[in-house]
């Protein structure tokens, strides 16, 4: 007989693999510092081409100097006057130093003030003629009265030489230049802030006004800081009506960028001057408004100018 055949049991299937385990998710990127702010967009900042240079007048005596200015106004001057030859006083503190950089001010008179001596005219902050902090200018009108209003104010060209001569010859901190002024230096102030902001820091004005947003010069809408005087009883510049100093404070209030119009005691003392701050404004472009009661045509007196400069000396950085 025929053998049996053997069928052999089929081999056993191996064992899957075991999987490998996942991979770690890797830490997450940290995230990079902010980079710093600068001042805003126009600000004019650093030191003037004066540094280093002997100066060429005295320290703590105002000096007179006439300066030729190019205008392209059509505005007549006064009778007997002037606007491309015009004046301006300087005083450099006690022991200047040519290779500091100083603050610059300038400052303007009201109507009527025949340019003096001492170059100061009234009406601005005016340090002790032994003063260590600033340069300061004088500014002197043709006739009567500073100009007003206008795209081709014969005022502007003349602010833009004086301080281009004084920046040229002397060591400015192009970032502290300040303008003051009482009445129609006051006006001057105001327009100047709206037509040269950037290159204005601040301006400090006693029973001053505005020619009205709509005749005003130009302007690059930069913030400007602000100490703003008006006498609750002026009648001759008064703070209302479309061309009193109420309009100048609300143009500054919206372009230095200030929320809303809340207000505190204004912290530097002045305690004739009723002073307040709006408490929304940049710390580096503070706006502050004074109406000291029962006065009328004031330059706000010796309390407000000191104020003013201890304000100016301390501002932030942009």
């Amino acid at each position: 007989t025929a053998g049996t055949t053997d069928t052999g049991a089929a081999g056993t299937t191996g064992a899957a693999g075991t999987t490998g385990a996942a991979g770690a998710t890797g830490a997450a990127g940290t995230t990079g510092t902010a980079g710093t702010g600068g001042p805003p967009s126009g600000v004019v900042t650093g030191n003037s081409e004066g540094c280093g240079k002997p100066p060429a007048d005295p320290s703590s005596k105002w000096t007179m100097h006439h300066i030729a200015v190019t205008v392209t106004t059509t505005k007549a001057p006064p009778a007997g006057g002037s606007w491309t030859d015009r004046v301006y006083y300087i005083d450099l503190p006690a022991g200047y130093d040519p290779s500091k950089a100083y603050p610059i001010l300038f400052g303007g008179a009201g109507c009527g003030g025949a340019p003096n001596t001492n170059g100061s005219q009234g009406g601005f902050p005016v340090l002790p003629t032994n003063n260590k902090d600033a340069i300061q200018i004088g500014l002197s009108y043709v006739n009567n009265c500073f100009s007003q209003g206008g795209a081709d104010n014969p005022e502007l060209p003349f602010f833009d030489a004086v301080l281009k001569e004084v920046e040229t010859n002397y060591c400015v901190d192009k970032g502290r230049v300040f303008v003051g002024g009482y009445s129609s230096g006051g006006w001057l102030a105001y327009m100047l802030a709206f037509a040269r902001g950037g290159v204005v820091r601040g301006i400090s004005t006693a029973a001053g006004g505005i020619a009205g947003e709509t005749s005003r010069p130009p302007d690059t809408k930069v913030p400007v800081a602000g100490l703003l005087l008006t006498g609750a009883n002026d009648t001759a510049n008064p703070a209302t009506g479309a061309t009193g100093s109420d309009v100048a404070r609300d143009l500054m209030l919206k372009y230095n960028g200030c929320t809303g119009t809340d207000t505190v005691a204004w912290e530097t003392p002045c305690p004739s001057c009723a002073c307040v701050r709006y408490t929304g404004c940049p710390a580096a472009y503070p706006v502050v408004r004074c109406r000291p009661p029962n006065q009328g045509h004031t330059d706000g007196g010796g309390d407000f100018k000191t104020a003013i400069w201890k304000t100016w000396m301390t501002l932030p950085t942009p």
